[in-house]
């Protein structure tokens, strides 16, 4: 049991280390609001787009694509959504934060926190399974947070053309799009382009989780104290338990139940708060979300972590 305790806090903690000196950072004034925003956007638009590229273009598509497991992963999404949906009503009453609070329990922090924590646990062996589940998490994420909000903002309807621009002009898609053409023809990428791509996606992993950490605002937990403890124990315990024993029942092989587990556990996504503000959601629960969910799971994660070691799935 020590000994699986240790590998558990040897994978999650660097992780949070990292998120830790990110606020810090930002605390003592090194990490300005407006360098935060432009290495977020570094990181968005150059840095994991890079990473995921890399691991796609050189992946053995035919070995790795499984139907199964893709049709599970959209399966899961779509049920977390609704499952999310209906427990913002149930659980709470105040019409006008519904939308921010089921958005906060389905829209997880994989493309930052979670494609590092699959790295820690298993290296580049499951690049194509975490780079098919960003192709379909990513788009699905922005399909149900915009049908979720519009109809709980009352925002006139649903822009089909809006939605689908956003899809398709994300750059992680995009770099899992353009990448899939080299995998699936086998072509060779040229070693300086290689290498160039190695530099920027080993930047990724240190760059994307400090400024999850320099994002961090705790004035916002305060005021919506019980709701958030309820969103982050949806989010952080209820999903990723329901989408594991949903994937051992569906037959997946153990790294596929761990990665849809894993991703399933993330934290509420940063962005969580910048798309429901902007759709006319209650914000600062929303930003709360994004606080407390992230420190909790420094325990949830390494919780889970222990659990998935423990009964033999790492």
């Amino acid at each position: 049991m020590l000994a699986n305790l240790l590998f558990s806090f040897n994978i999650s903690l660097p992780l949070f280390v990292l998120i830790g000196l990110g606020y810090f950072l930002k605390y003592k004034g090194l990490f300005t609001e407006d360098f935060i925003s432009r290495v977020s956007s570094l990181v968005y638009y150059v840095l994991l787009p890079a990473k995921l590229f890399a691991d796609m273009s050189t992946a053995d598509l035919y070995a790795a694509f499984d139907v199964r497991y893709s049709a599970m992963t959209a399966a899961a999404c779509i049920v977390q959504f609704l499952l999310s949906w209906l427990l913002g009503d149930v659980l709470c009453r105040d019409r006008s934060k519904q939308g921010a609070f089921a958005h906060t329990c389905f829209r997880g922090n994989f493309a930052y926190l979670g494609l590092m924590l699959m790295q820690s646990l298993y290296g580049d062996r499951t690049a194509v399974l975490t780079a098919v589940m960003m192709a379909i998490l990513l788009p699905a994420y922005n399909i149900e947070g915009a049908i979720l909000l519009s109809v709980k903002e009352k925002k006139g309807g649903i822009k089909i053309s809006k939605i689908f621009k956003d899809i398709f002009t994300n750059p992680m898609v995009l770099a899992i799009l353009l990448a899939m053409p080299f995998a699936a023809l086998r072509i060779q990428l040229p070693s300086v382009m290689t290498k160039s791509l190695g530099y920027l996606g080993g930047c990724a992993s240190t760059m994307a989780l400090m400024v999850v950490g320099a994002s961090v605002r705790t004035d916002t937990i305060k005021a919506n104290l019980s709701l958030l403890l309820k969103s982050s124990a949806i989010k952080l315990v209820l999903v990723p338990t329901l989408t594991g024993l949903a994937a051992v029942a569906a037959g997946l092989s153990q790294e596929q139940i761990v990665t849809l587990t894993v991703v399933s556990a993330m934290p509420t996504a940063v962005n969580t708060y910048i798309i429901t503000d902007r759709m006319g959601g209650d914000g600062n629960l929303a930003s709360g979300a994004v606080v407390l969910s992230h420190i909790l799971s420094v325990f949830t994660i390494t919780a889970l972590v222990f659990l998935l070691k423990s009964v033999g799935m790492l």
